[in-house]
């Protein structure tokens, strides 16, 4: 029993040192291949890339139709100029095939839309609001129409794709200003709305409702009155035009809403068309038993963006005539029907193998590819020449693939997910935001495109793809593209990202001309780790 003991110690001992001495071998083995630094160099170098704008305003539209939000007033951006937008939207009814009770009358008629705003509670333990999405302080005229113009779902002549409309195309729909449903000016504010019912009775309390900012009119106290709603919406309960949505957007073919300066000044806003609506308030039933009852029309429908530009006529002048070949000396980026920059990569393919000539030399060299990241520097000397004033630039900028109009693979490397996979945010180590001198001036953006590049060195890539599109952007979260106007699927570029139609704001950028000082030009850096011969 006592051997039988000392010998299992013995061999369990035995078996303990076997076990450390070959992991021991193991580490050092793995060590000496991965971390000496005998064995590797590091280095870095740069690569010169070919970047010129693509021109959008005055000739080319970028769609404008299948946004969730709508975009509103007027824009002075102190380096282009002014833009001026309007939307176009179809309404539905919450209700369709009613006649809405017995001898419905209106009671009354309200407009409500709600601005994009965060809710907080400050110091004094008050419900406060900060606005999102709206740029300026000076009021706008916003007049609302009845729209005589049909906006298909389906494109012709087939009808089996989805219709495309364009940030131009409104300005060329005939009847889009109809019956004037309202005239208002303002100016966005992040006040609440507080809605107050009176109290039936004495003995109970009136009610009160606080909501989020937003524009909320009295539709039956204007011109048109409550007569109209009477007439067009409530006694055409249970006739053909109100039986289902298809015939309700024939006839009632949707609202278009027009901003306008006052004064040549204004404010430019986002807002959350999903919510927008109008109400109608209205009574029904026998006398003496009359109850109360209301009807929504939405802003849930098909809708269309228009942009009006009255851009700088230099800025027009830079943007014509572009080096696409050699590359310019500044990028021009503006959202909205603005412009873009195009970044091409790795230069030529002279013996028309689908692979560039750099790049396939570069595949040669393997390297470990540590970071690869672009610079986009800002030419204040060229804002201050244009602006004359302080420039609102934009924080971020959003790069993407040209030739699949998708997000880089950085992106996804850098993005929080939820459980359903919706992107929730995006980090600063993909696309690196706004860096600003002390004053505030923009310096650069850095956008890092390490895994994109790991992508292209890869010698099972065949076909790869090194054109990139830049652009600002209102929404880093939103990646879903909008076609540009007469362009096809084999055009570069063809699609532009939404995130961009509805900003507003603009820059300047060096690019990558050798006119342009080597310190600030555009060109593709590469960190990365070689064995030591």
């Amino acid at each position: 029993m006592k051997l039988n003991t000392v010998l299992t110690r013995t061999l369990g001992v035995l078996m303990l040192l076997f076990i450390f001495f070959s992991c021991e071998d193991d580490i050092q083995g793995i060590g000496s291949g991965l971390v000496d630094e005998s064995n590797f160099t590091s280095g870095s170098e740069t690569y010169p890339v070919v970047a010129y704008s693509e021109r959008f305003f005055d000739s080319v539209g970028v769609q404008t139709n299948g946004f969730s939000a709508g975009a509103l007033g007027y824009y002075q951006d102190s380096i282009y100029g002014s833009t001026r937008a309007s939307t176009l939207s179809q309404v539905e009814l919450s209700v369709y095939n009613s006649t809405y009770g017995t001898n419905p009358v209106i009671d009354s008629v309200v407009f409500e839309m709600p601005y994009f705003s965060t809710e907080s509670i400050n110091s004094d333990n008050e419900n406060v609001y900060t606005l999102d999405s709206v740029y300026g302080s000076d009021p706008i005229k916003l007049t609302a129409f009845r729209s005589n113009y049909f906006l298909n779902s389906n494109s012709a002549p087939d009808l089996e794709n989805g219709a495309v409309y364009y940030s131009d195309d409104i300005a060329e729909f005939n009847g889009v200003e109809g019956d004037t449903i309202f005239s208002e000016t303002f100016t966005p504010s992040n006040s609440p709305f507080v809605t107050v019912v009176p109290a039936d009775s004495e003995d109970e309390d009136d009610t009160r409702t606080t909501l989020s900012p937003r524009l909320r009119l009295r539709l039956d106290q204007n011109s048109y009155g409550e007569t109209y709603w009477q007439t067009n919406i409530l006694d055409k309960g249970g006739d053909d035009e109100l039986f289902n949505p298809n015939a309700f957007r024939n006839y009632f073919r949707g609202i278009y809403l027009k901003a306008e300066p006052v004064s040549n000044k204004g404010s430019y806003f986002l807002f959350d068309k999903s919510n927008t609506n109008i109400i109608i308030y209205y009574k029904n039933g026998a006398e003496g038993s009359r109850r109360s009852a209301s009807l929504t029309m939405s802003f849930r429908g098909g809708s269309v963006i228009g942009y009006d530009n009255d851009f700088n006529a230099s800025i027009k002048a830079e943007l014509s005539g572009l080096d696409k070949e050699n590359g310019e000396e500044n990028l021009y980026l503006k959202g909205g029907q603005g412009s873009m920059a195009v970044i091409e990569l790795f230069g030529p393919d002279d013996n028309n193998d689908g692979i560039p000539d750099d790049l396939a030399f570069m595949r040669t060299e393997q390297r470990l590819i540590r970071e690869a990241n672009l610079e986009f520097f800002v030419d204040q000397d060229k804002i201050n020449s244009f602006a004359g004033s302080s420039v609102s630039e934009p924080e971020r900028i959003y790069i993407y693939n040209l030739e699949t109009n998708q997000p880089l693979r950085d992106f996804s490397v850098d993005a929080t997910a939820s459980s359903n996979g919706a992107i929730t945010a995006v980090g600063t180590t993909h696309l690196g935001p706004l860096t600003r001198t002390e004053t505030g001036e923009g310096i650069s953006y850095k956008i890092r495109i390490t895994e994109y590049l790991k992508r292209l060195l890869d010698e099972d890539n065949d076909n790869p793809a090194t054109k990139l599109g830049v652009v600002v952007s209102q929404n880093l979260l939103s990646t879903a593209t909008g076609s540009i106007e007469g362009k096809t699927s084999s055009d570069i570029p063809s699609r532009v990202p939404y995130s961009s139609i509805i900003s507003n704001r603009g820059t300047i950028l060096y690019g990558s001309s050798e006119s342009v000082p080597e310190a600030k030009r555009l060109k593709l850096k590469v960190f990365y780790s070689e064995a030591s011969n």
